[in-house]
């Protein structure tokens, strides 16, 4: 079988999307991926085959500006001219592209649509890795779907709120627990990480703390780092291409590092603090960790919502930050209730079926439609 993967130039998304990768590659299918050209060598650095499509760029660099649509949980007056540009590039190079892999399968993450359009086109069957909470007709039509349904049309696709529903469940790959979302109609659930062998529990409280790839903001990890100040556990904090520049402001409980496997630091703490992505969000979950969040923006507040409803996690807003906010979350953290609900998230994902297991029925599904 010829996989083609579509993603977003967003190391978030794609990392997601890996261990599928590879376990249909072990198989002995062929993958390669396909997103922005200035994203290959993220890729390549992963061991994938890429292809690059449409312009280059980086949803870093765009970040905090949208660079999507379907991310935010709610209604908002956002302008999506950059992702109008950014789809109608990719569908237009995808063409070409998907013409000479002669894919059987897509695999996309659920903000990607330009390549994803020009699979519909080509009658390529369209897989779901989902991220996040299920990106229904209904969100995406409060999200910028009326751009989606336009550019559809162009295409030549049918272009109704009903018809990007379609897309978003067509064998849809849950990543999420079904305390978060139930999703009766996906294809199956799929656990996208697994927890880190290779640490004991540490015995007393120690803090991962990150914003992701695309909040880290020098004025925000400022910020972070100020209230951190005065909590008085031992911290890990993921800064990324900024830790240089914040080592030098950090006391001398907090141990700056640079982006590295998440899922490692986080077997060596007790508690997560980040800005509610789900890539942040699940390597807590797999690794039973309470988590606090800092939402910035997209799905983050969704993200915030189902971990405070399920008793393992706490919302704590910018405008909070400087009253204590943090430090009462942190020690709330720390408290049976919300380590006792991490636990049983962890033990609830674990229960998921494997990449491996998933590989398989991909290529069941697949072969029994060819």
């Amino acid at each position: 079988m010829i996989v083609a993967c579509a993603t977003q130039p967003a190391p978030g998304h794609f990392l997601l999307m890996t261990g599928l990768l590879r376990a249909l590659r072990d198989r002995g299918h062929q993958v390669t991926v396909l997103s922005s050209p200035a994203f290959g060598g993220f890729v390549a650095s992963r061991g994938f085959a890429f292809r690059g499509v449409g312009s280059p760029w980086l949803a870093a660099q765009r970040a905090p500006l949208p660079f999507t649509v379907g991310e935010s949980p709610t209604a908002q007056s956002t302008d999506y001219s950059f992702a109008e540009a950014a789809i109608r590039d990719s569908f237009r190079a995808a063409a070409g592209v998907l013409d000479d892999l002669s894919p059987d399968l897509l695999l996309r993450e659920p903000t990607e649509f330009g390549v994803t359009f020009a699979a519909e086109r080509a009658g390529i069957a369209v897989a779901t890795v989902g991220i996040g909470f299920l990106r229904t007709g209904d969100r995406l039509m409060a999200d910028g779907g009326s751009l989606l349904l336009r550019l559809r049309a162009e295409a030549g696709l049918p272009a109704t709120p009903d018809d990007l529903d379609a897309l978003s469940r067509r064998r849809y790959v849950q990543t999420t627990p079904p305390s978060f979302e139930q999703v009766p109609q996906a294809l199956t659930t799929m656990r996208a990480v697994d927890p880190d062998p290779g640490h004991a529990a540490p015995r007393a409280p120690r803090l991962l703390v990150t914003l992701g790839t695309l909040v880290n903001r020098k004025e925000l990890l400022t910020r972070v780092l100020a209230e951190l100040a005065r909590i008085p556990v031992d911290c890990v904090l993921a800064a990324g291409d900024r830790a240089a520049e914040i080592a030098a402001h950090a006391p001398a409980h907090v141990q700056v590092q640079p982006f590295a496997d998440l899922g490692r630091l986080a077997a060596s703490c007790t508690a997560l603090i980040c800005h509610g992505g789900f890539g942040s969000i699940l390597h807590a979950v797999v690794h039973g960790l309470p988590v606090t969040v800092l939402p910035y923006n997209a799905d983050q507040e969704w993200n915030a919502e189902r971990m405070r409803v399920i008793g393992a996690g706490r919302r704590v807003g910018w405008d909070e930050l400087g009253d204590g906010a943090l430090a009462a979350a942190v020690e709330e953290m720390h408290s049976p209730p919300p380590l006792r609900a991490a636990r049983l998230l962890a033990a609830e994902l674990g229960g998921m079926p494997s990449p491996d297991q998933v590989a398989d029925l991909l290529t069941a599904e697949i072969g029994a439609t060819h």
